[in-house]
């Protein structure tokens, strides 16, 4: 063979590929795409996520009001998931049980917030101020509910609240008080924690803001049966009405011992006494007495399209009728998620969302976010008649 043909046997050899090396190389390129394809899927999940972790009590003296809570979340829950839209977040939820302690409240928080990731904290009932500085911090959105204390909105922009408030019930009795009975004297008893003082301090405030005047105050502790002692001393006071906070087996045992002592004052009270098992209890000593409570609360078969359709899947679901708190539970997950929806699952895009929450229909009736981070509902007077509510005069 002569030189010219060897030349270019051997430059052949060096241009043309190997046979293997087009496999591999569209092998590889495939599994890129797989991974790069694969990488961005995860990513997407990720970030649709939406964490919305609960701290209620489940246990101890207030897990009533936790679990008629958690039942309401798990209907709207419920609702959700039947949603044909594939662009809705990933709703993940994670419930923390506090027994009623508010010592295990910070805890519970920082394990949904540094373990779980959620980007939504609702809170309930006590504890709740010492997470307020907590949120800003994290820049997590906390939303109150069955909690009415005085102090938890207007802090900063990462706190909002979906319930009654102190100040704004305790206002509207006293202008009921004044303005419809003409009572002038008052006495007051009240739970000895945050939310008894809430509405102590918020009754009295605008009640002599109006012309009146509390000549009596009488604590009790949350788990106390026996009220002889400030009964007593109420009807020393000689006050004409007498207003009584607190929730549970209190609600029953105060009005039967405040007659008892022959206290013969108007009573007035907030929602809590409305409770059918209260009301029972408590028998004729609860006759006669006036109460605020949310507009929803008074008739639910009558309500908005909203309320029939939760009161109807709550019956189905528990075998039970829902009466008060398990209407916060359900719109309170409904508003987040409605925020989730809107603006997006970021804690900032939640935040901006539910500021801007304006006369948005729920169970709770149509509703509104004030600047303070307050949901606004109506709040009415009823009266106690023959162990059922009556339209006040």
């Amino acid at each position: 063979m002569n030189k010219y043909k060897l030349d270019r046997i051997y430059r052949n050899s060096k241009e043309q590929p190997k046979p293997w090396v087009i496999p591999v190389a569209i092998a590889a390129l495939i599994s890129s795409f797989s991974m790069g394809y694969l990488t961005g899927r995860h990513q997407q999940s990720a970030a649709q996520k939406f964490c919305v972790g609960v701290i209620l009590p489940l246990t101890g003296d207030s897990a009533y009001i936790g679990q008629s809570i958690k039942n309401g979340m798990e209907i709207a829950r419920a609702d959700y998931d039947k949603e044909s839209d594939v662009k809705n977040p990933n709703l993940q939820m994670e419930f923390s049980d506090t027994g009623g302690d508010p010592a295990r409240v910070v805890t519970a928080y920082q394990s949904l917030v540094n373990l779980k990731n959620c980007q939504s904290i609702v809170a309930v009932q006590q504890g709740i101020k010492a997470l307020i500085p907590l949120a800003e911090k994290d820049q997590r959105v906390l939303l109150a509910t069955s909690a009415p204390d005085n102090g938890i909105t207007g802090k900063n922009s990462w706190v909002f609240r979906f319930f009654i408030s102190a100040e704004k019930d305790a206002a509207v009795m006293a202008n009921y008080a004044i303005g419809k009975l003409n009572l002038r004297k008052a006495a007051i008893i009240y739970v000895n924690n945050s939310t008894g003082i809430s509405y102590r301090d918020s009754f009295t405030q605008k009640f002599t803001e109006l012309g009146g005047g509390v000549l009596e105050e009488q604590a009790f502790n949350p788990d106390d049966t026996d009220f002889r002692a400030q009964a007593l001393k109420i009807k020393q006071a000689a006050p004409d009405t007498v207003y009584i906070v607190g929730y549970g087996k209190s609600m029953a045992n105060i009005p039967i011992q405040l007659r008892q002592a022959g206290v013969n004052a108007t009573f007035l009270s907030m929602g809590t006494i409305s409770q059918p098992e209260i009301l029972q209890a408590a028998g004729q000593a609860a006759n006669g007495i006036y109460y605020t409570t949310a507009e929803f609360a008074t008739d639910l078969n009558n309500g908005p399209p909203e309320l029939k359709q939760f009161v109807q899947e709550y019956r189905t679901r528990f075998n039970t009728t829902p009466v008060f708190f398990e209407f916060f539970g359900y719109d309170s997950l409904r508003l987040l998620l409605l925020a989730a929806k809107r603006g997006g699952t970021e804690p900032k895009q939640i935040r901006q969302a539910l500021s801007e929450i304006n006369q948005v229909p729920l169970a709770v009736g149509t509703v509104s976010v004030n600047p303070e981070g307050n949901v606004q509902f109506p709040i009415i007077v009823r009266k106690i008649v023959d162990g059922k509510w009556a339209p006040a005069p």
